[in-house]
């Protein structure tokens, strides 16, 4: 499941600012932690799927199981 940031609503957009502390904005400034981002990401792509699907349960990804959800792997 790819997750496009353009296709995310305002809501998950909210959800990934209160998760990571910072605007989204932010997270593309070099050297930005990107950790918490991820999660988010994997958090929001999962919840699509799995309203169940706990932040808990992101942060418990690897960086490989992040990427297959959100599409990180795929080549542009």
């Amino acid at each position: 499941m790819a997750l496009q940031l353009d296709a995310l609503t305002m809501g998950e957009i909210d959800q990934i600012e209160d998760i990571t502390g910072q605007g989204i904005d932010a997270l593309t400034e070099p050297g930005a932690r990107k950790a918490k981002f991820l999660i988010a990401l994997a958090y929001i792509a999962k919840r699509r799927e799995d309203p169940t699907f706990t932040r808990s349960q992101a942060e418990a990804l690897t960086l490989a199981e992040v990427n297959a959800i959100t599409g990180g792997d795929e080549e542009e």
